[in-house]
């Protein structure tokens, strides 16, 4: 599977996850099998501004995670240009936030606002593409609200403006996160379009990912909040959660530059969700360094 150039290994695709997709737990994924990874979603107005050793550091994508896509978010044309111009050393494919629905960001026209305004999406996305040889890609959703459902035409845009790959949440913009995914949309894209679909909403188990990707005919899978419970969603195999906790403390420490006891304290805290144990797993929270997170975690008693 390739995405223009960049070749993907595994069908299930690591969501770009707002205050979750930190170094560590991405490598953690790739660990785990993901094929593609995304960074957490960036500001176009921030990044722009940075020097290219502020963006290294800022972005921190090791080697070993390849290949990455780097997600932007804006809606001034210009803006974006520069932002892309500023990762594209950094990225292996640059990905346009069209999906957003934090009220800030669409009261600047971001994210799915500019589901509403195609002549805006398509002026962005054909600059984006022009500015780089990196591979551009999309993520949408299938429309603002029920009575608006445009992912189909919002689709072919996309391809038709030089992109080389779309993702499509199966929800509106109005839906946020509620109701069921609407995977009919997203198969109708995949029908339309000659470039790689990624399908992405509703995933909780690797079965489920092959189902959908069954159901719609999507090239790829993304799997999102799941896999901030569960690191090891992106293949069939059983694990061992404290293992996977310790490894990605371990990964923490070497690779990340923040070394925030808190930040650690909020992982571990996700991928216990599923860890069988009579201990009060919130107490992590009130553990202040990292190296008793991880004391914290090796004492930990299995129930049977």
């Amino acid at each position: 599977m390739k995405i223009g150039t960049v070749e993907i290994q595994n069908r299930f695709v690591l969501a770009p996850l707002a205050g979750i997709s930190c170094t560590a737990f991405r490598m953690l994924c790739k660990e785990n099998g993901a094929g593609l990874l995304y960074t957490q979603m960036i500001d176009s107005d921030i990044i722009s501004e940075k020097t290219s050793d502020e963006v290294k550091q800022f972005l921190n994508i090791q080697d070993t995670e390849r290949p990455v896509a780097v997600q932007l978010i804006g809606s001034e044309k210009n803006i974006l240009v520069k932002a892309v111009q500023a990762v594209e050393e950094f990225a292996d494919i640059i990905d346009l936030n069209v999906g957003c629905i934090e009220e800030d960001y669409l009261t600047k026209r971001c994210g799915a606002a500019l589901l509403k305004d195609l002549p805006k999406l398509e002026s962005i996305l054909r600059a984006m593409v022009e500015a780089t040889d990196k591979p551009v890609t999309a993520k949408i959703r299938i429309g603002w609200d029920n009575q608006n459902i445009n992912g189909v035409k919002v689709s072919q845009l996309i391809e038709n403006s030089g992109a080389q790959a779309l993702c499509i949440h199966g929800r509106t913009a109005d839906q946020q996160y509620a109701g069921k995914v609407n995977w009919t949309i997203m198969k109708q894209a995949k029908e339309k379009v000659h470039i790689p679909v990624i399908a992405n909403g509703d995933v909780t188990s690797y079965a489920d990912g092959l189902t959908l990707l069954q159901k719609t005919g999507c090239d790829l899978v993304m799997i999102g909040r799941e896999a901030q419970h569960c690191p090891w969603i992106f293949n069939q195999e059983t694990v061992d959660i404290k293992q996977q906790i310790l490894r990605f403390i371990a990964l923490y420490e070497q690779y990340e530059n923040r070394q925030s006891s808190i930040e650690v304290a909020d992982h571990v805290f996700w991928m216990l969700r599923d860890f069988k144990t009579s201990e009060n797993t919130k107490k992590v929270h009130l553990i202040g360094t990292i190296s008793r997170i991880k004391r914290y975690v090796n004492r930990l008693p299995q129930d049977e």
